[in-house]
């Protein structure tokens, strides 16, 4: 029975078990990282002022600053991220009366992607011996030429795998709100969680991808031998610039800590509601101000970088920027204040937790308001007082979750937890935090720099001990919580009503919202397979990589062949789960008209778009972002290294070339011919559908035929290659990453041509083919903005800075 029961788990696709998976994962890493601010606390504790780690004997030099790297990583992106994402697993489908989400099958792939990226970033942490971790920020040009370790090359590739699964958790929350909640739910109705999630998944599609390219962009500075973000004394021509990846970085740090709160504040809007017993005072308030939140958080990155901008008007413009969001953060805050405001609280477990994240919220928030403050930002940054503002912002996301599970136990389990232990967990994560982060706030006001192994004097030493006995409470806390979810688990006291454990549903404000319809929960192991199989792709890549003459990580085993072997594993996984699901699928369905085994059609609501459409619309809004990131920081380089990429110039051929113009025409001709083919298609002319399609595929294969086999040799000859100076690098990146699309657009008519040929996608069912059409679509207006760019010239005539006009 209990085999059965793991491989149901290892198999399923149903969102509440998918939930309960990550949650579980996410406690695993929540002791890990937990962990690592121990041992980090404890060296600086028993180190004494001004002395060096090493002479306490607990860990070297390079070791502290990898515990201080993965416990900042590992609390955001796979902690934190983890825990909001399984919480609206378990939660979202019923607050809203879905059945379940959108892409049962995506989203579990999403959950087994997390595997790999978990595994790739703590493995970081056993080649500590190689060099320093590189802090959770990963700043060049420490972590791209002075940090030898091919631990920074697993955290990059964990953060690249972990970006993708969330990217693809976060349009699968968008459908599912969007299109699968019931029908009689309006909008300005729905759970307050669902709004926050809503915000949160728009805000991971947009913002994941530009740290997925600042990691690629890093791994081609560290091992090909390309500089974005560090500069070339022996070639200003070929060097970058280390700011750039702050710009990046922060463009998605900043989105990523409203990513992790607004659930936690949708969380503790819906505990807030049903501890209070009323609904929440401004409900549309709160519900907008969580838009309002995703899109003010685009344009206040810089405020992380004011001692790195010099310009007072970009400087003032982040600054009031900085200050609009506190606005609807101020809004929530408000409204749960006078929710609870004569209301007849029940101060159980979950309600403590939601009251202190409020009161934690407030703190971090409110030392928040003066980093937008310039001159005092340029004294307090890169102070503890930054880390107590944060850690007092991410702790109160976590008290928020933490209570939120409590609330949702018996739901998930059918037994109730300990409220004694619940309730003494509380106080020690709430006294500990207190007085750790407090302590942090102090000493930064006093000048103690972070990322230190050691008190600089002994000013700031006491405050370092009492900041490590915080952290005792804190483990303590976390240790009692963990033990009381396991006790209860096993001991607590069955719940009666599990669907409604708390009565909620008496005061108008229901657990669970009965689904329009039902679907089945299919069991499939695919998702795990492909998921899990992403590990050997990654270590393949980097075997790759690490074995080229320009890699930077030296003394590695590497082999190209290993690494190529790696790949293909990963690519007959995921063919296989081709032909095993959609493949038979189609045949079934072909054989039993329409009417495949374990196959249910799904009513949606009324829609603009048909499903697999609507998805592939938010797959090209992802994708946009990736290369409107990497195209922004080609502009970037020219402004910023103005005189350096000019000097490339007079190095760089005509690339306006008869081919290029050839390639384009082909190119941009494919639109076209895709229209017709999918004019016919739905015309019911299926032969026609076949002849356009095959011109399509034929313009879209000279394309990158020309390109890879003919330009690129072409332009290498005449001395242009990828490295030698900034504007090449630009080019092939952005190219490339162009014609891998075309690669890929190909790939996806190819699929379609089978599927249609089997009967999967017809005339009256033709989503597959416009979601084609509508991605080759995409790839062919991007080549516009490509060829603009670098073929017409456009990069090259930005005029110089106004700096170089003095």
């Amino acid at each position: 029975m209990k085999w059965e029961k793991v491989v149901d788990y290892l198999t399923t696709t149903d969102a509440h078990k998918i939930g309960i998976l990550y949650l579980t994962l996410s406690i695993i890493n929540l002791v890990l990282a937990g962990l690592m601010a121990f041992l980090i606390r404890l060296v600086i504790a028993v180190t004494p002022p001004g002395a060096r780690v090493e002479e306490t004997g607990i860990a070297t030099g390079n070791l502290y600053y990898w515990f201080v790297s993965l416990h900042g990583l590992a609390m955001l992106l796979l902690f934190a991220m983890q825990a909001v994402v399984g919480m609206a697993n378990v939660a979202v489908p019923k607050l809203i009366g879905a059945p379940d989400l959108y892409w049962p099958r995506i989203n579990a792939l999403s959950f087994w992607l997390q595997v790999p990226a978990t595994v790739l970033m703590w493995g970081g942490l056993f080649f500590a011996q190689q060099g320093a971790g590189p802090g959770w920020t990963i700043y060049p040009p420490f972590s791209t030429g002075y940090t030898l370790s091919l631990g920074v090359d697993l955290v990059l590739m964990g953060i690249i795998v972990g970006g993708i699964s969330s990217t693809l958790s976060g349009i699968n929350f968008i459908l599912t709100i969007t299109r699968l909640r019931r029908p009689d739910i309006k909008m300005l109705d729905m759970s307050l969680f669902a709004w926050s999630v809503l915000a949160m998944s728009i805000l991971m599609v947009a913002a994941l991808p530009p740290l997925a390219v600042g990691a690629v962009m890093q791994l081609l500075d560290r091992h090909l031998g390309f500089r974005f973000f560090a500069p070339n004394p022996s070639n200003p021509a070929a060097g970058g610039d280390p700011r750039l990846w702050q710009h990046i970085f922060w463009f998605f740090g900043h989105p990523e800590v409203y990513i992790l709160v607004l659930p936690a504040m949708g969380l503790v809007s819906e505990v807030l509601q049903r501890m209070a017993g009323r609904r929440a005072y401004g409900y549309t308030a709160i519900a907008l101000s969580s838009v309002a939140i995703a899109a003010i958080s685009f344009a206040v990155w810089v405020h992380h970088m004011f001692t790195a901008v010099q310009d007072w008007i970009v400087r003032v413009a982040f600054a009031v920027a900085t200050m609009a969001v506190a606005i609807p953060s101020g809004v929530k805050v408000f409204n749960w204040v006078a929710t609870l405001y004569g209301a007849r609280i029940r101060l159980r477990a979950p309600m403590l937790f939601t009251l202190t994240f409020i009161a934690f919220f407030i703190v971090g928030g409110v030392t928040g308001v003066f980093f937008p403050v310039v001159p005092v930002d340029l004294h307090l940054q890169d102070t503890y007082f930054v880390l107590g503002h944060f850690h007092y912002v991410v702790n109160a996301i976590t008290l928020g979750v933490l209570g939120a599970l409590l609330y949702y136990y018996p739901h998930i389990t059918g037994r109730w937890y300990d409220e004694r232990l619940a309730r003494m967990s509380w106080g020690l994560l709430t006294v500990g935090g207190g007085l750790t982060y407090t302590m942090m706030l102090a000493a930064g006001v006093l000048g103690m720099p972070r990322r230190y192994a050691a008190s600089p004097t002994g000013l700031y030493y006491p405050y370092h001990v009492l900041m490590t006995v915080g952290s005792w409470l804190i483990a303590a806390g976390v240790a009692l919580y963990l033990i009381n979810l396991l006790w209860s688990y096993f001991n607590g006291r069955p719940v009666k009503n599990r669907e409604d454990p708390w009565g909620a549903a008496k005061m108008g404000l229901p657990d669970v919202v009965e689904p329009a319809f039902k679907s089945p929960h299919v069991h499939t192991p695919w998702p795990a397979l492909v998921g899990l199989a992403a590990l050997p792709l990654s270590l393949g890549v980097l075997n790759i990589l690490a074995s080229m003459p320009t890699s930077i990580v030296k003394g590695v085993a590497a082999s190209p062949q290993v690494g190529w072997a790696m790949v293909g594993l990963f690519v007959a996984f995921g063919l296989a789960w081709f032909k095993s699901d959609m493949w038979n699928r189609a045949l079934a369905m072909r054989f039993m008209n329409g009417a495949a085994h374990g196959y249910v059609a799904i009513p949606k609501p009324p829609s603009v778009w048909g499903d697999l459409r609507v998805t592939m619309a938010w797959v090209i809004f992802s994708e946009a972002v990736l290369f409107l990131t990497l195209i922004s920081s080609a502009y970037y380089a020219r402004v910023v290294l103005y005189g350096q990429w000019n000097a490339a110039l007079q190095k760089a051929p005509d690339l306006l070339s008869p081919l290029a113009i050839a390639m384009s025409i082909a190119l941009w001709g494919s639109s076209f011919t895709a229209v017709a083919a999918r004019r016919a298609f739905t015309a019911g002319d299926v032969r026609r559908f076949y002849m356009w399609i095959g011109a399509t595929m034929a313009m879209g294969a000279f394309f990158a035929g020309s390109q890879f086999l003919v330009e690129y040799p072409t332009l290498m000859h005449e001395g242009f290659v990828p490295t030698a100076t900034i504007h090449s690098m630009y080019f092939y990146s952005i190219v490339t990453l162009h014609g891998f699309h075309v690669l890929i657009g190909l790939t996806f008519w190819a699929l379609v041509l089978l599927l249609v040929k089997v009967g999967y996608w017809t005339p009256k069912r033709p989503d597959g083919v416009e979601a084609a059409e509508y991605y080759w679509h995409f790839v062919d207006g991007i080549w516009v903005l490509v060829f603009s760019t670098f073929y017409l010239g456009a990069v090259n005539a930005i005029p110089p800075p106004a700096a170089l006009h003095a």
